[in-house]
Order: structure tokens, then C-alpha cells, then sequence
């Protein structure tokens, strides 16, 4: 039996898509594999529960360089592991053959949304990384198609291997638990939804200028921000106060997966217009709960929500105004993507993702 190492320091820090990818990942695999023994590798002190048939091995190290030049080397090669499957960084000193996951290129795609010391890491570290392991895992054809170009890399050690969306996300909520969860929350009975890290290149400036413009025109909405601040959100806090938006705008902060399925559900509409994503998990689980959504229309976005979704130019605040508009106001438009969803969410399913995944493992070995 092959003992395979998983890299799970993510995990407990609601990192946005990073934590459900590995949350995603470890349930694709859990009782699936008979002659594979997946082990996480645990953040620590963590004591989260995980799928039956993954076991763990705590990391020592809290800081990200001791934990990738220290800890997973020496862990890895106690534990005698066959093949390790990184998030981002393969180790410079790995014992075992390695494949890595890599969830976007937006280093190289918009620099400039990131802090300096994370863009400078990852400039530093990836191509180091992409000779290091014998397979990527990316999440999109979009991101396959970035990585043969930006790095020369041979398509045919890349594996498009995209999140599931878990089975709690379902057009199937009863309304007694929306009503409940979105009390919870002190949300109104009208909102638009939307949900992940605050940081600039998810687009939210854009997004509360077309969000002001549809209020102005008397739409009684609210706009629900659901996640936690990530880096360089006080511009944010200037556009609504610019925009006046103080009344309309409730930042929940950080919402426990549990209580997600529900504001998706809950929400008249899901907004989810990023400037670049390698994937985009957030849109997949609002359409799984029938709701309607507007997003991007091009790259990874416009790949994972295919015609189930509203798109829009990004960079353009009047194009997600006319979407935001369409949404609230256009009945057969709503009924259309209520019905699209929940169809399309199927086919990013734990089955399709674990089978990527396996197939993966056997090519790198």
C-alpha cells in the first residue's frame, strides 16, 4: 500500500478557496482508494475532524519557510511516505516524489494585488517548485492553458484536477433554516450575497459602484459581503463611504461553513465578478443552491459556470450594474439560472474530483 502525505496546513485558517480545496481534496479520497493510505498534514494544534479513512500527522511549524524547508522534509521521510501532494511548494529538500497543487497564477496574471512579500515568494519559489515535482495539479482548463504559456510547462505533466462542491450546498434548504441563519447573521429579507476573502482582486470596489448604481434606480436590496480581510481592504471601506452606502452594505466577517449553504439559498441574487481566478469555488456553491449568479465572463469564471450564470465584463462597474439589474428585476432570466445551477454544480462532484486526483498519483509514480 502506497502511503500518500497531504498537505493540510490550511486547514482551521479560512483561507478562502486554498481551505476548501484541501477540505475538498480530503473527502474526494476518503474510503475511495484501497491500495492508497492518505495521511494530512495537519496545521498545529489543530483538532478539526476529518473524513473517515484520512489519518493525520501534526506539523510542527507555524511559519510557512521553517514548515516547507524543515518540517515536511523531516516528517516525510520519518513517515516513509511514497509520494507527497503539495499546495504551492514542493520542499527543496523532499524525500519522496511530489506533486503539487497550484490554485492560480495571479502573481504573474495581477502582481499588483497582492503584498509585496507574498508576490516576491511565489515569483521566487514556483519555478523552483515546477522542476521539483513530477505533476501539477491546476484547478481549470483555463489554468492549464496559463501554465503551458507563462512557463513553458509540458501539457503533458499538467492534470486539471478541479474542487468538489460538497453535498450540503443544495436547492434542497428549508426556508425554516435560511430564515434561521440569516437572522443569525442580521440580514434583511432582501439581499445580494457575496462570499470569500476581502482583498483587491476579487473586484469589490467595481462591485459597490454597480451595487450603488441599481439602489439609486430604487432596488430595496442589501448587499451581504461574507468573508474575512485578507490584505489591502481599506480602499474598500473609502468606496462605501464615497458611495454612501453605509445603510445598504453588511460585512459579516468570517461565516462558519455550516451557516454558508443557507445565505447562498437566502440571497435573490450571488455576485462573484474577481478580475482573475483559477477557479472560483464560491460560484459553484451558490449555483448548487439555485441561486442566481453574475460573474465574470472570461477565464477560469466564465469556464466553471458555463451558461448556468449571468456574465459580465469585470473592469466595466456599468456591465455588472446591467447584470445586477437583470438578476433582481428579470423574472424569466431568474427562473432560468434557478433550474441551470443546480445541474451544473453536479459535474464538479467529490467522485469526479478523487478519480482526477488517482490518476494523477499513478502518472507521477
Amino acid at each position: 500500500m502506497m502511503r500518500l502525505a497531504i498537505d493540510a496546513h490550511a486547514l482551521g485558517t479560512g483561507a478562502g478557496g486554498n481551505e476548501s480545496y484541501v477540505r475538498s481534496l480530503l473527502e474526494a479520497l476518503s474510503s475511495r482508494e484501497p491500495d492508497m493510505a492518505p495521511v494530512a498534514l495537519t496545521p498545529p494544534g489543530w483538532r478539526g475532524a476529518l473524513p473517515a479513512g484520512i489519518a493525520s500527522r501534526p506539523l510542527r511549524a507555524r511559519r510557512s519557510w521553517v514548515r516547507v524547508a524543515l518540517d515536511l522534509p523531516l516528517l516525510l521521510r520519518r513517515g516513509r511516505f511514497g509520494l507527497f501532494h503539495a499546495q504551492y511548494i514542493v520542499p527543496p529538500a523532499c524525500p519522496c516524489p511530489a506533486v503539487v497543487s497550484i490554485h492560480d497564477f495571479v502573481w504573474k496574471r495581477h502582481p499588483e494585488t497582492l503584498p509585496p512579500i507574498t508576490r516576491y515568494r511565489l515569483q521566487a519559489l514556483i519555478p523552483a517548485t515546477l522542476r521539483r515535482a513530477r505533476r501539477v495539479f491546476v484547478l481549470s482548463g483555463a489554468m492549464r492553458q496559463e501554465l503551458t504559456e507563462l512557463y513553458a510547462y509540458p501539457e503533458d505533466r499538467i492534470d486539471v484536477v478541479p474542487p468538489a462542491v460538497h453535498p450540503r450546498f443544495s436547492d434542497a434548504i428549508d426556508p425554516e433554516t435560511v430564515e434561521r441563519v440569516r437572522a443569525k447573521h442580521r440580514l434583511p429579507g432582501d439581499y445580494v450575497l457575496y462570499v470569500g476573502a476581502l482583498q483587491p482582486r476579487k473586484n469589490l470596489s467595481r462591485l459597490l459602484e454597480a451595487f450603488a448604481a441599481v439602489r439609486n434606480e430604487g432596488v430595496p436590496h442589501r448587499l451581504a459581503i461574507v468573508g474575512q480581510e485578507a490584505w489591502m481592504t481599506r480602499p474598500l471601506g473609502e468606496t462605501v463611504r464615497r458611495l454612501r452606502l453605509e445603510d445598504a452594505i453588511v460585512f459579516t466577517g468570517y461565516v462558519d461553513d455550516a451557516d454558508l449553504p443557507a445565505l447562498y439559498r437566502g440571497a435573490a441574487a450571488f455576485a462573484y465578478v474577481s478580475i482573475y481566478e483559477g477557479f472560483g469555488i464560491p460560484v459553484v456553491e451558490a449555483l448548487a443552491c439555485g441561486t442566481p449568479v453574475l460573474t465574470s465572463n472570461s477565464g477560469a469564471l466564465a469556464e466553471v459556470a458555463g451558461t448556468a450564470a449571468l456574465t459580465c465584463d469585470p473592469v466595466d462597474a456599468d456591465a455588472i450594474a446591467d447584470g445586477l439589474r437583470t438578476l433582481l428585476t428579470d423574472g424569466a432570466t431568474r427562473q432560468r439560472l434557478q433550474q441551470a445551477g443546480p445541474a451544473r454544480a453536479r459535474t464538479f462532484s467529490h467522485e469526479a474530483m478523487g478519480e482526477a486526483a488517482r490518476q494523477g498519483y499513478r502518472r507521477a509514480l
